[in-house]
Protein backbone atom coordinates (compact mmCIF):
# COMPACT_ATOMS: atom_id res chain seq x y z
CA UNK A 1 0.00 0.00 0.00
CA UNK A 2 1.15 3.28 -1.06
CA UNK A 3 1.56 6.63 1.45
CA UNK A 4 -1.10 7.99 -1.92
CA UNK A 5 -3.40 5.29 -1.20
CA UNK A 6 -3.55 5.55 2.54
CA UNK A 7 -4.06 9.43 1.99
CA UNK A 8 -7.24 8.33 -0.07
CA UNK A 9 -8.30 6.60 2.58
CA UNK A 10 -7.82 9.62 5.20
CA UNK A 11 -9.57 11.91 3.25
CA UNK A 12 -12.38 9.41 2.02
CA UNK A 13 -12.95 8.78 6.05
CA UNK A 14 -13.28 12.34 6.28
CA UNK A 15 -15.37 12.96 3.85
CA UNK A 16 -17.82 10.64 5.39
CA UNK A 17 -17.28 12.14 9.00
CA UNK A 18 -18.33 15.26 7.72
CA UNK A 19 -21.33 14.01 5.85
CA UNK A 20 -22.39 12.06 8.91
CA UNK A 21 -22.31 14.79 11.19
CA UNK A 22 -23.97 17.39 8.35
CA UNK A 23 -26.64 14.54 8.62
CA UNK A 24 -26.65 14.82 12.46
CA UNK A 25 -27.33 18.13 12.62
CA UNK A 26 -29.78 18.60 10.35
CA UNK A 27 -32.07 15.71 11.74
CA UNK A 28 -31.46 17.43 15.10
CA UNK A 29 -32.73 20.59 13.63
CA UNK A 30 -35.34 19.24 11.81
CA UNK A 31 -36.28 17.06 15.03
CA UNK A 32 -35.73 19.53 17.95
CA UNK A 33 -34.58 17.96 21.09
CA UNK A 34 -37.78 16.49 21.85
CA UNK A 35 -37.73 12.85 22.34
CA UNK A 36 -38.92 9.52 20.55
CA UNK A 37 -41.78 9.23 22.94
CA UNK A 38 -42.59 12.59 23.21
CA UNK A 39 -43.07 12.92 19.75
CA UNK A 40 -45.16 9.77 18.85
CA UNK A 41 -47.88 10.46 21.99
CA UNK A 42 -48.29 14.55 20.23
CA UNK A 43 -48.96 12.64 16.96
CA UNK A 44 -51.06 10.20 17.96
CA UNK A 45 -53.22 12.45 20.82
CA UNK A 46 -51.88 10.82 24.17
CA UNK A 47 -51.17 12.27 27.39
CA UNK A 48 -47.33 12.93 27.82
CA UNK A 49 -46.22 10.63 30.63
CA UNK A 50 -45.06 13.55 32.62
CA UNK A 51 -40.84 12.62 32.59
CA UNK A 52 -38.76 15.63 34.07
CA UNK A 53 -38.12 18.55 32.11
CA UNK A 54 -34.71 18.63 30.99
CA UNK A 55 -33.48 14.99 31.96
CA UNK A 56 -32.04 14.58 28.41
CA UNK A 57 -29.12 15.93 26.50
CA UNK A 58 -30.06 16.57 22.80
CA UNK A 59 -33.45 14.72 23.35
CA UNK A 60 -31.61 11.78 24.50
CA UNK A 61 -31.75 10.93 28.34
CA UNK A 62 -29.93 7.58 29.96
CA UNK A 63 -32.17 5.11 31.24
CA UNK A 64 -31.14 2.57 33.85
CA UNK A 65 -27.45 2.94 34.87
CA UNK A 66 -25.07 5.32 33.35
CA UNK A 67 -22.18 3.28 35.22
CA UNK A 68 -22.84 0.06 32.75
CA UNK A 69 -23.54 2.30 29.70
CA UNK A 70 -19.92 3.96 30.10
CA UNK A 71 -18.57 0.19 31.07
CA UNK A 72 -20.22 -0.90 27.76
CA UNK A 73 -18.64 2.52 25.89
CA UNK A 74 -14.89 1.50 27.20
CA UNK A 75 -15.02 -2.33 26.07
CA UNK A 76 -16.52 -1.11 22.57
CA UNK A 77 -13.39 1.92 22.30
CA UNK A 78 -10.93 -1.08 23.29
CA UNK A 79 -12.38 -3.56 20.58
CA UNK A 80 -12.44 -0.94 18.15
CA UNK A 81 -9.07 0.06 19.20
CA UNK A 82 -7.16 -3.17 19.49
CA UNK A 83 -8.70 -4.23 15.68
CA UNK A 84 -7.29 -0.67 14.62
CA UNK A 85 -4.01 -1.51 15.77
CA UNK A 86 -3.91 -5.28 14.67
CA UNK A 87 -4.91 -4.38 11.11
CA UNK A 88 -2.27 -1.44 11.13
CA UNK A 89 0.40 -3.89 11.97
CA UNK A 90 -0.61 -6.33 9.17
CA UNK A 91 -0.36 -3.41 6.63
CA UNK A 92 2.72 -2.69 8.05
CA UNK A 93 3.88 -6.14 6.86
Amino acid sequence: MTALDRRRGLILFGLILIAVVIISLAAYRMTGPMGIEERYNQAVGLPNAGEEEGSGWFGFSVEGNPLLYGVILVILGGICTFAYLRWKREESR
